[in-house]
């Protein structure tokens, strides 16, 4: 469809002309007609595909100028995600300069920030959930907004922000308000929980399953001899050349190692995980957007939401437990319609992880590593396993312990390696009856705020 049958106010379209946004895309065809007749949303799509288009639009082609409250709050899980979304809508300020809009996040002193909104008077606050809370306490934002968004939900909800969330929505308890909830993963039963809380809300979303996008090409990189992955990791490079390349890994340690090894080797790398200090991954955003960097090694501080420019191929080193997580990896290149490729170094280890995600209609592609340095096209047999009761950092430890007392022959060994193991299993039960107890209370608490919502409209 042709953006301009929408007839958003002049100054948009003609920043929307300069920017060369001509078409909407599925999710924006299906969601923009009801937002803009002021429809509270559920927008559920794949990573890439437009959707903070989906809320942006509405919220500037209603924005009052005559008044000078907030009238739109957008609120996202990370800084990261907030500053990417500041940028989004900052880029419209240049076609109409009475548009004002604040970012509000975390590592910045709030009493300055409070004073500096005070003054601008912005018509759009972007934040995070804990400091837009912290905005309502004090006071900077008044019950009468006409937009609240929002963006990446579930990982909201993961991330521990349920009262913070329940907290906000308490405070804007309008029925005028228009609420908009993103997420390119949002399941079924998650969308139903959240409704209590959106009121008469639509539900919209793409046909297309979160987990297939024929824009990518999944591969599988293997070695015949037993070379390591890093080894792999290094042959794969030799014969890719990149716009711009994401290295995943699944832990901070993982990420610092590898990239003091890429560094070793000349390669032109960056790194990112959530350790990093505010200043140097703001630095490390506005060098990767400048085209400084070839390649990045990130943790999956990264995968959500992001959009780095020019992402053309994603290598995962080590795949993540949670299959949720590979889709939010891949879903940085083969966006807007644009193709990607995504690399997966074998190690041995992750046979289930790959038999899992090819049931999930995943088609992978195995790549064999040549002792000459090439890519060849062939088959890998890949090992069915009994489901694993314990992650791979537990059996690891187990291993550890059963090689120690096995070097060390002394009078009732056996019996304490047992009781150890013991320990460390009957732990690892008590962790998950822990998280099993903790989601309980997670859904207990939002049924118990549904009915006192429900009681609340009843009086």
């Amino acid at each position: 469809m042709d953006i301009k049958v929408l007839q958003f106010k002049s100054w948009i379209t003609n920043a929307l002309e300069y920017f060369g946004i001509k078409h909407l895309t599925s999710i924006q065809e299906k969601a923009l007609p009801y937002v803009l007749d002021n429809k509270s949303l559920m927008i559920t799509s794949q990573t890439g595909t437009g959707k903070t288009f989906c809320f942006l639009l509405p919220i500037l082609n209603k924005i009052n100028f005559d008044k000078h409250d907030v009238q739109a709050i957008v609120i996202l899980p990370t800084k990261e995600l907030a500053r990417q979304v500041f940028s989004n809508f900052q880029n419209f300020k240049s076609f109409n300069q009475r548009l004002k809009i604040a970012l509000a996040i975390g590592n910045q002193d709030i009493n300055l920030q409070i004073n500096v909104i005070k003054f601008k008077n912005p018509q759009i606050i972007i934040g995070t959930a804990v400091r837009i809370l912290e905005l309502i306490k004090n006071h900077v934002i008044n019950r009468d907004i006409e937009f609240l968004v929002f963006d990446e939900t579930d990982m909201l909800i993961d991330l521990g922000f349920f009262r913070e969330i329940n907290q906000i929505f308490e405070f804007f308890n309008s029925t005028k308000l228009v609420k908009i909830a993103c997420s390119a993963t949002t399941h079924y039963s998650l969308a139903q929980q959240l409704k209590h809380y959106l009121g008469n809300t639509i539900t919209v979303g793409t046909e297309q399953s979160i987990w297939t996008n024929k824009n990518i090409k999944h591969n599988l990189v293997y070695s015949n001899n037993n070379q390591n992955p890093f080894d792999t990791l290094c042959g794969l490079i030799n014969n890719i050349n990149p716009y711009f390349c994401i290295i995943f890994t699944n832990t901070k340690k993982n990420a610092n190692e590898l990239y003091d090894k890429l560094l070793n080797r000349n390669i032109n790398i960056a790194l990112l995980h959530k350790d990093l200090t505010t200043r140097q991954r703001k630095n490390i955003f506005r060098e990767l957007n400048r085209g400084r960097y070839q390649y990045l090694v990130a943790t999956d501080l990264a995968s959500r939401g992001l959009d780095i420019n020019g992402v053309d191929i994603v290598i995962s080193y080590g795949l993540p437990d949670d299959d949720i997580w590979y889709m939010h990896r891949i879903g940085r290149t083969g966006r807007m319609n644009q193709s990607g490729t995504a690399y997966t170094i074998y190690d041995g280890s992750i046979d289930m992880k790959i038999i899992r995600l090819s049931r999930k209609q995943i088609v992978w592609h195995y790549l064999l590593l040549t002792k000459e340095g090439g890519l060849v096209e062939k088959p890998l047999h890949l090992k069915k396993r009994h489901r694993q009761l314990l992650d791979a950092k537990t059996n690891q430890k187990i291993k550890t312990i059963i090689g120690i007392n096995s070097k060390k022959i002394k009078p009732g060994y056996k019996k304490k390696m047992r009781q150890q193991i013991h320990k460390i299993k009957q732990r690892k039960r008590h962790e998950f009856i822990e998280k099993k107890i903790k989601n309980q209370l997670l859904l207990k608490n939002i049924m118990d705020s549904k009915r006192l919502h429900q009681r609340r409209q009843k009086h």
